[in-house]
């Protein structure tokens, strides 16, 4: 229920002089739904409150801490800042980037799960917005699954998304949008498999034979896919909240023999967006990556796959980049320079508003 129908729902008791036990003048009723209506266009002109409302409404408000990133460097060393993550493990990587993020964005608002759920918004009315996902950065496991894990940290490294958030945050922190980024690991929980599939069993995945030596209790699996629950809901109040131009899934992927630079995963676009995707794969190429493939060999997720059913006409399109990459031979490590380019390249290729503003004055990009 959005928040406009909420109040259209609750305001008849809350003016109702009979349902309060106490008597309210009319010219007082009309100043409060006055007062409750001016409340309501604000909500409606900021979506990022209206998007909070959502959560109250839900009741889940006390799983999550908001303000401005500023705010929380402010306070990233008290008290009630470190004991709200599940452990210091997390606290001290959702405090790093905190760190990283305040010089230059602390004016951005983010909710934070504690879980790691980090929602960034840097939403600008009538702009180009993007909403994009980082949801497989994180490699954040709790200490007592940890203990009945087979993989090593050293193997989970190759399958989770190492930088990601780095490689994509650009896209959202230097233009316009809402950035959902993922401190707790895949192994965890997966948010791009179905719920009955988001914490993995030993040989479920193709490529992670035995995940776990010892078996997880019902009350651990149903703890862990908890998280999966969460970031739907709030995914979904995110769609009622916010308008974007695209949805943006980004990933990277192992390399492995005849793997392309980079992949697009198209299997969830509408037909009618698919030039402006055949237009940044040739842009890609020009910025010297020598194979852009589509769907190879992923085509898209859980995600994309519920975002498809819930608006089948939004824009919807994930990417894929080789680790080879930015990372180095052992992909042990990540070459900053490498990165900061990608990352760079990304923003090029989403220029599309400035693009359509300079065709329509008869200017081709880069004249």
């Amino acid at each position: 229920m959005k928040f406009k129908e909420l109040f259209e729902t609750i305001s008849p008791v809350f003016i109702d002089a009979k349902s309060l036990s106490i008597t309210i003048g009319l010219s007082r009723r009309f100043f409060l739904f006055s007062m409750a209506k001016n409340i309501i266009n604000s909500l409606e002109e900021d979506p990022y409150l209206n998007f909070i409302s959502l959560l109250k409404s839900y009741k889940i408000l006390g799983k999550f801490l908001y303000g401005t990133i500023s705010e929380f460097h402010r306070d990233r060393n008290k008290l009630y800042f470190k004991k709200f993550f599940a452990d210091e493990h997390l606290y001290n990587l959702v405090k790093g980037d905190v760190e990283k993020l305040a010089p230059e964005f602390g004016h951005l608002r983010i909710t934070i799960d504690k879980k790691g759920l980090i929602i960034c918004d840097n939403y600008q009315k009538n702009k180009f917005n993007v909403l994009l996902f980082t949801i497989h950065s994180g490699s954040w496991i709790p200490e007592n699954l940890r203990k009945k894990m087979h993989l090593t940290n050293e193997q989970r490294y190759l399958h989770e998304d190492t930088a990601s958030n780095e490689l994509y945050c650009n896209l959202v922190l230097k233009k316009n949008g809402i950035w959902i980024d993922n401190k707790q690991s895949r192994f965890a929980c997966d948010f791009n498999r179905p719920q009955p599939l988001s914490v993995y069993k030993n040989r479920q995945e193709k490529w992670a034979d035995e995940v776990w030596k010892e078996p997880l209790t019902g009350s651990e699996v149903k703890e862990l896919q908890q998280s999966h629950v969460t970031f739907y809901l709030a995914l979904r109040q995110i769609i009622d909240s916010y308008r974007f131009n695209i949805i943006f899934d980004g990933h990277t992927m192992a390399d492995a023999k005849d793997r392309s630079d980079i992949s697009f995963g198209t299997q969830f676009i509408p037909s009618f967006y698919m030039p402006i995707v055949l237009n940044m794969r040739e842009k890609m190429m020009e910025l010297s990556y020598k194979s852009v493939s589509f769907n190879s060999p992923y085509y898209g997720g859980n995600i994309l796959r519920w975002l498809k059913k819930s608006a089948p006409d939004l824009f919807i399109c994930s990417m894929e980049i080789n680790k080879k990459v930015y990372m180095n031979k052992a992909h042990n490590g990540v070459i900053k320079s490498k990165l900061r380019k990608i990352s760079h390249d990304l923003g090029e290729i989403f220029n599309i508003e400035i693009e359509q503003k300079l065709q329509k004055n008869g200017v081709k990009p880069g004249q």
